[in-house]
Formats: structure tokens, sequence, C-alpha cells
């Protein structure tokens, strides 16, 4: 099984590219905190020791899209996906391995403050839209 969830932050603002079939992608690295305590991460960055990990990953159509409107540089999302591995050629006959994670299912975590969305819902918790309560007896339930 090939399963990756990270939750980070995108280090840069997003790009939104289309394919010559006219569909959606755009790559993009996302930071991953290390999970430290306090002072192990005081003492890694002390010692010039990263204390978090740049994933590169990439998203596809209606995802890319979404991740494109309403994220931005440095927002913290959830990805779910798979790593995915490949190479190519350079110029000079190099040739270079990339990993990806391939974006199959994204949470926003926090929204863009830009395109007229709300970074959040404002009303306090418990004060959503309710549905009706119904009481139900014994007598009601099918089994």
């Amino acid at each position: 099984m090939n399963n990756v969830v990270l939750t980070g932050r995108i280090t840069k603002d997003l790009e939104l590219k289309y394919t010559q079939n006219g569909k959606a992608y755009c790559r993009f690295t996302l930071a991953v905190d290390r999970g430290l305590s306090k002072e192990k991460k005081q003492e890694a960055e002390a010692n010039g020791q990263p204390t978090a990990d740049f994933i590169n990953c990439v998203a596809w159509g209606v995802t890319a899209e979404t991740l494109n409107k309403y994220t931005a540089k440095g927002k913290k999302i959830l990805v779910n996906g798979s790593i995915e591995t490949g190479s190519y050629t350079v110029q000079d006959g190099s040739k270079r391995y990339t990993t990806d994670v391939l974006v199959k299912r994204i949470e926003i975590l926090e929204f863009a403050d830009n395109n007229n969305t709300n970074s959040q819902d404002t009303r306090p918790f418990g004060q959503f839209d309710e549905l009706p309560y119904q009481e139900a007896s014994n007598e009601d339930l099918p089994f």
C-alpha cells in the first residue's frame, strides 16, 4: 500500500498550469514540521539542523484548481496521496531522479485571505444551524 498523509505549510504561492490537453496541475512544496519537542527544536535550530522536511507535491484537475483558488504561501493544508518516483535526463546527459507526493485529496486548514473567500466561519462554536430534533422511542425502531 502506498499512502501518504501530510500536514504542513505551502512554501510559496501556487502557479496553476495546464497540459497541452487542457488538464490543470500545480507543483508545490509542503513544509512539514518534524514534531520535535520545544527543547529539541531549539537545540536543532541552534545547531543549524532542520526542524522541518520539504516535500514536493503535485496536484491535478479540480484538486489543483481548488488549491490555487483557496490557498497561498504559508497556509496550512493536509494532503493525502501516494509517493511517485520518476527520472529525467538533463541536457548534459545526466539523469535526475524525483520523488513527489501525487495528491489525491486535500483538506484546507487555513484559507487564503484573497479571492473574496472567508478565512473562517465567524460564528462561535455551537451556534451553527441545527436540524430539528425529533424524539424516538424503542417502538419506532425496526429491529
